[in-house]
């Protein structure tokens, strides 16, 4: 899942943080797509990824917040991580940034895949990685559905790309040991959400590996344990 909301810029400009430089050089977002996507698909066995974008407008003039970068005519999933980075230089040569920035589409889309999943009896977790400037427009309707999809097999790993204010991300990180409460008053089931800000990594404060790995291995535990899941051979927990 990519951010590609007019609040990044022209990415023609060399200002913008999806600036496709003519020499070759990565912007924030590819930068974020090669580093993250070279730990996350290691725990993929087909290494197939569906790839989303919001805050873009189609050629029809509407504005999407869970585009298919792949293409209208394909399938969203694309093959490692150089599938996502085409498909993204894809989308900017063909969709144009547009606003508002919402997570609660992408987030409600994940979390239907992940539903399907567990519906058919399918021994799978996701990961819903999502690259973002950190500009968010519906955070209320964002925890609500965070705090409805806690119950799945689903965990959110956000990129802050930039170096805009990311209290936002930080309140659904929830790090602060208070669960996610959505605005009907329910709280969520577990803690789902990661936040990286890439600016704490490129200054060394953290490495890659660690920033992924801190919380999703605990995440993946609190729901196989909620569903009494063991592993094949394993004692029961």
């Amino acid at each position: 899942m990519v951010c590609l909301p007019a609040s990044n810029g022209d990415p023609r400009n060399p200002s913008s943080l999806q600036y496709i430089d003519p020499s070759g050089r990565s912007n924030s977002y590819q930068q974020a797509i090669m580093e993250v996507g070279e730990v996350i698909q290691f725990y993929d066995s087909d290494k197939r990824f569906p790839a989303w974008g919001f805050g873009g407008r189609t050629s029809d003039g509407s504005v999407s917040h869970a585009l298919n970068l792949n293409g209208a005519s394909y399938g969203d999933e694309v093959v490692v991580v150089e599938g996502i980075m085409a498909a993204y230089a894809s989308s900017l040569r063909n969709v144009a940034l547009a606003g508002p920035t919402l997570f609660s589409h992408v987030v409600d889309k994940a979390a239907h895949t992940a539903s399907q999943s567990l519906s058919q009896n399918s021994p799978k977790y996701y990961v819903l990685l999502i690259i973002t400037d950190g500009v968010l427009i519906d955070m209320a309707g964002t925890v609500d559905a965070l705090v409805r999809a806690s119950d799945l097999p689903l965990s959110v790993l956000i990129v802050g790309v930039g170096n805009t204010d990311f209290r936002q991300m930080e309140i659904l990180d929830a790090d602060n040991g208070r669960r996610l409460e959505s605005s009907t008053g329910r709280i969520a089931t577990r803690d789902i959400v990661q936040f990286v800000p890439m600016k704490d990594i490129h200054s060394g404060q953290v490495s890659v590996v660690q920033a992924l790995l801190e919380e999703l291995p605990g995440q993946f535990l609190s729901y196989v344990r909620s569903r009494n899941i063991n592993p094949v051979g394993a004692p029961a927990i």
